[in-house]
């Protein structure tokens, strides 16, 4: 089933936070490659947590690849073959826990994620288009010869990452792809440009079939919903985290969980955003809530 099927539905459940739900699950993640390292040590927990989110009732899950570039399996010592097979692996293991009619949708991270410091939170990094381009699209080629045709763009805080990756998907056919960013606030991206402004851009990407915002409290969602209904041209993804802060040096979240996302999508659902689901700290019990209500 394609993305744009699913845009035509009334609303269409995304899965959950995949590196929150497989430390409830008992897992270690504090590593370079935060959850991608168990593609590698502990396949079978990759796959417990893609079929807890399936049993849930989520139509899309997205591969265990935001971590997952080349660069950063370099950086934890392995070799572009190691990359290529862990990558396969990842999409093997998630369409082992898909039904037929779970979209697999290949997850891209943006280029903070590989720097591990939360810059992804914050927007605050900058290096050449080139180089943008050549991270985004070593992985995105992998995946692609796996066989996926879905990809998630996801939690990018930078605008001049955005028209980098406008500018990579200028070159690909016959791939279904949504973009998603981090909020400072209402009015803005991460990195302080203007939601209007990233809305503008983002009407131009050629394959981009939604937008929307992950990784962001339900409050600060809350508050651009409004916005992006009326800036964006595409069709909206929303999938808050549990509102709480992380702290990249620990590795850990801190603070106090945000307010619901099973009450915050209803209201979301009623104002039209078409795909809903969770990212960290909000795991399949959550996403279940979320189905039961939308079939109430």
């Amino acid at each position: 089933m394609k993305l744009q099927d699913k845009l035509k539905q009334d609303i269409t459940l995304l899965d959950g936070g995949f590196g929150t739900t497989v430390e409830q699950f008992g897992y270690d993640v504090k590593h370079p490659l935060w959850s991608s390292n168990l593609i590698k040590h502990q396949p079978e927990a990759v796959y417990q947590v893609h079929k807890a989110f399936v049993d849930s009732g989520a139509d899309i899950i997205l591969t265990n690849t935001y971590q997952a570039a080349v660069p950063s399996f370099l950086n934890s010592g392995l070799t572009r073959d190691d990359a290529v097979y862990y990558l396969q692996q990842a999409v093997t293991l998630a369409r082992r826990a898909a039904t037929d009619q779970t979209i697999v949708a290949g997850s891209l991270g943006p280029y903070g994620a590989m720097l591990g410091n939360g810059a992804e939170y914050t927007g605050d990094y900058e290096v050449t288009a080139e180089d943008y381009i050549h991270y985004h699209q070593e992985r995105l080629d992998i995946l692609i010869a796996a066989g996926i045709t879905v990809f998630a763009f996801e939690t990018v805080p930078n605008v001049e990452e955005i028209k980098a990756i406008k500018t990579l998907l200028s070159n690909y056919d016959n791939i279904e792809c949504w973009l998603s960013v981090t909020l400072r606030d209402k009015n803005h991206l991460s990195d302080g440009t203007s939601l209007k402004d990233v809305c503008e851009i983002v009407s131009t990407i050629k394959n981009i079939h939604a937008f929307g915002v992950n990784c962001t409290s339900a409050k600060v969602i809350d508050a651009a919903v409004e916005g992006l209904l009326q800036h964006s041209k595409h069709p909206l993804i929303l999938y808050p985290n549990g509102g709480r802060t992380y702290d990249a040096e620990k590795k850990i979240w801190i603070d106090q969980e945000d307010s619901s996302l099973v009450e915050a999508a209803v209201r979301w659902k009623e104002q039209g955003v078409k795909i809903i689901g969770g990212c960290c700290q909000v795991g399949p019990e959550e996403i279940g809530e979320v189905v039961k209500n939308f079939k109430v």
